[in-house]
């Protein structure tokens, strides 16, 4: 009979442990649970000390107050203003007491609820890092050989018309295919900012190999890039963010712009030692309505325009975001749809270098329309 009763508890208990062991929510749950629970009898002790505390005080000072008294012989001494103000001093005092300790312990508390509450979360965080920057360098051996292949087989001469474009078309997603890898790769290595290293950089420097990588694009696609710099521009930075940061704005502003036209670059330095560089574009332009969520991973706004423009992935912008944000930098984006959009990057001067640069500042959309 006893054994019947004590079955089910037996059982609650197994595989409550079993749980506790494997589920990692279940057992910070149980962990945060299990701390409450232990700062609830911290209180109850420390008030229990602090009553005793002022319990002795009170009596010791009315025994002393009369064992004085005694001792001279002149109950006259006995001032009950006096003994009112003592036990007064004594109840704030054991009060201050009392106060601060609950509040230095509410701290370390909070401390190891916060800590036990985000260790979950951290861990996915850093299996999902490892995970992403996994499966990327896993796909780029395939997709290279996929693509080698294909670039073979379309130096065939017995290739007639319509194979060689559905080949051409064929590489043309694998290329699109490799750059959303290769940019979640950088996703994956912006989320270890620790790993990044800043130094002196020349902007003209950035910008020559920013438009070298892109000038094949720009000529497939008919637009020109003219550039105006000072001589000397320098900021503090990461070479290969900068360089990431301008490609991708201009990489944007050469898919979107018509056949024909300029895209212009300018790089100069402002006041309180910040260097500005800005990419303007004559070309379809961003309506209002996606301007609030373009530097959302993945986000697309027009997606037949983009397709039809470029190769983007929705992860261009994301990153140049995250990497303004590393530089402490500033981004600002006027557009208007049908005229073009214009784009301003702020980066803090080679003179201005600080320990602390490596950190968020600030990135936001400029709604006012241009022209």
């Amino acid at each position: 009979m006893n054994r019947a009763y004590l079955k089910p508890f037996v059982a609650w208990g197994t595989g409550f442990v079993r749980r506790y062991k494997t589920d990692v929510f279940y057992r910070t749950s149980w962990n945060i649970v299990l701390l409450q629970i232990g700062l609830t009898i911290f209180l109850l002790g420390i008030a229990w000390v602090a009553i005793l505390a002022l319990y002795q005080d009170v009596v010791f000072s009315i025994i002393g107050a009369f064992s004085e008294a005694l001792h001279s012989g002149n109950f006259t001494t006995l001032d009950g203003t006096t003994l009112v103000e003592n036990l007064e001093y004594t109840k704030n005092k054991n009060l201050v007491l009392l106060g601060t300790s609950i509040l230095m312990l509410a701290v370390v508390f909070g401390y190891l609820v916060a800590k036990l509450a985000l260790t979950p979360t951290r861990n996915a965080l850093e299996n999902q890092k490892q995970f992403v920057g996994n499966i990327a360098h896993e796909l780029r051996t395939p997709l290279a050989i996929l693509k080698t292949n294909m670039e073979v087989d379309l130096l065939q001469p017995s290739l007639s018309a319509e194979e060689k474009k559905n080949i051409e078309s064929n590489i043309e997603e694998l290329n699109r295919i490799s750059n959303i890898i290769n940019n979640l790769l950088s996703m994956n290595r912006l989320l270890r900012p620790e790993k990044i290293v800043f130094e002196e950089v020349n902007v003209n420097k950035v910008i020559t190999q920013s438009i070298g990588l892109l000038s094949h694009l720009a000529k497939k696609r008919e637009v020109k890039v003219e550039v105006t710099h000072e001589a000397e521009t320098a900021v503090y930075g990461n070479p290969q963010g900068l360089e990431q940061i301008v490609t991708n704005i201009l990489k944007n502003a050469i898919n979107h712009s018509p056949s024909g036209s300029t895209v212009t670059i300018e790089a100069h330095s402002i006041i309180m030692g910040r260097v500005e560089i800005t990419i303007t574009d004559t070309g379809t332009g961003i309506p209002e309505k996606d301007l609030e969520r373009i530097f959302e991973p993945f986000y697309r706004g027009n997606k037949a325009r983009t397709r039809m423009s470029g190769t983007g992935s929705g992860l261009g912008l994301a990153i140049v975001s995250e990497l303004m944000k590393l530089h402490r930098g500033k981004i600002q984006i006027a557009s208007e749809e049908g005229k073009g959009t214009e784009v301003t990057l702020t980066f803090p001067s080679a003179k201005a270098k600080s320990a602390d640069v490596a950190g968020p500042k600030e990135v936001f959309v400029d709604f006012l329309k241009k022209g």
